[in-house]
């Protein structure tokens, strides 16, 4: 069968369930997509000869009539940030680990093989950069443009056929932005939902680790399989439906305009509302506190706990990049009282945000203002320059879904945000999914645009 990098995990589920494909057969095809997506600079450590006897034992395990779950056989990308027993990390401390992170070690019981570690930002902190360590991924819808940051290797890989699936992490929109930049879906849970053992740390406080795909339906699979064995009886794929009778959705049209969100951008938005609308859910207006006042808050948190964390890198690691080496020193200027203050500002908003979850069932509004920015333009410190449209999900700790809701007229993908309350991540993703199934998202991966 060819093609299979095309296929998404609930169809190569099917193909590997039934015995119409192996476990072995899809590795291969993948392997030689990833050969021919070289130039995305998306795989920085792949496993393949693992990844093989791996399969080989799935096949193995199959032909017995044993099978570990709905994703046996499949394979996954993970970004260099995750741990992996004896396989290198390049990006994230540069180190060789005799453990590996609590999420991969659940992927692997459900049945999934590893095909290798995916690029990232340098420290899980920022944009690409012409100064960056290694070669950054590339965006495959324009290859002048920034892939996003941080989990970049893992939605390029998605979008490009390399991979069914990845992880990556979010401590301010990490998962969100590439998700939205490369057109693919990603996930940030509820935080604490998903272990974080193993995955490295930028601010431990902030930091996330969620599944990415090319759907919705996807990422509720690779959650069933994250919390393998832990999660409650009704499954987060059992909880997908095509309507949103009832579903009760707010529209932060505010946050667009604090973030000077593009007119392209607001519209896409806009149209995917009548389509939730169409769905059945009923969609009302919210007022939120400004969005400077989340980044406000955030920026202080995340800085300070990243510069205590890695100062002794910042001074003594003498490959990390001139752009990571700025980004950390940001956290030095950042006194105990100004943490404290960003600390008294976070309680206050989580107690003006509270009530609104007794009206509504999630929120919606943009992933980022526009277009991707050019590598060329992209500066250290411009998350500095506005305010953010991601952080305010990881303030909260609630759950935040990125999915594509349009296309810009320069042929970039646009991105809806869904947060939900916490735990409400089964709610999140049912409405991207009947989203995605009203709208005939396909997925399919992309040809890079040079």
């Amino acid at each position: 069968m060819t093609d299979l990098h095309q296929l998404g995990l609930y169809e190569l589920s099917g193909l590997i369930g039934s015995r119409q494909i192996s476990a072995l057969e899809l590795i291969d095809a993948l392997i030689a997509r990833c050969d021919a997506m070289a130039s995305t600079h998306a795989m920085i450590t792949p496993t393949y000869d693992v990844a093989r006897d791996a399969a080989r034992l799935r096949d193995a395990e199959l032909a017995q009539g044993t099978s570990r779950g709905p994703l046996h056989g499949i394979p996954v990308g993970l970004k260099d940030a995750f741990t992996v027993r004896s396989v290198p990390t390049k990006l994230c401390g540069r180190f060789t680990p005799d453990t590996s992170a609590d999420v991969w070690s659940a992927l692997e019981a459900s049945g999934m093989t590893l095909l290798g570690k995916l690029h990232c930002a340098e420290y899980c902190l920022g944009a690409p950069g012409a100064q960056d360590m290694m070669p950054f991924a590339r965006n495959p819808f324009d290859s002048s443009r920034s892939p996003g940051a941080s989990s970049s290797g893992s939605a390029v890989a998605l979008a490009t056929g390399m991979v069914p699936a990845a992880l990556g992490t979010d401590t301010g929109g990490s998962i969100r932005i590439p998700s939205a930049f490369c057109g693919v879906v990603g996930l940030k849970p509820t935080g604490g939902l998903l272990s974080t053992k193993g995955v490295f740390p930028l601010a431990p406080s902030l930091d996330q680790a969620g599944p990415m795909a090319r759907n919705s339906r996807d990422c509720a699979m690779l959650m069933d399989a994250l919390l393998h064995g832990s999660s409650p009886s009704a499954t987060f794929a059992d909880a997908l439906t095509e309507r949103l009778d009832g579903v009760r959705v707010g529209y932060v049209s505010q946050f667009g305009v604090d973030a000077g969100a593009s007119p392209e951008q607001r519209t896409a938005v806009a149209l995917a509302l009548n389509v939730l609308t169409d769905l059945g859910a009923k969609v009302e207006e919210m007022v939120l506190p400004p969005l400077q006042d989340f980044t406000d808050c955030f920026l202080p948190l995340m800085l300070s706990e990243a510069y205590t964390l890695h100062a002794d890198a910042v001074l003594h690691d003498a490959d990390m990049s001139r752009n990571t080496r700025v980004r950390l020193q940001g956290g030095a200027q950042i006194d105990a009282d100004s943490v404290k203050r960003a600390k008294m500002r976070l309680a206050h908003l989580e107690h003006m945000v509270a009530p609104i979850w007794t009206r509504i069932d999630a929120l919606v509004f943009e992933v980022v203002p526009g277009d991707p920015p050019l590598i060329e333009t992209i500066h250290p410190l411009d998350y500095l320059k506005a305010p953010m449209l991601a952080v305010p999900a990881n303030l909260l700790n609630t759950p935040s879904l990125a999915i594509r809701c349009g296309t810009s007229q320069a042929g970039l993908p646009i991105g809806l945000q869904i947060l939900g309350p916490r735990f409400g991540d089964r709610t999140v993703l049912r409405i991207g999914h009947a989203y995605e199934q009203a709208v005939g998202h396909s997925g399919k991966p992309v040809e890079p645009v040079q």
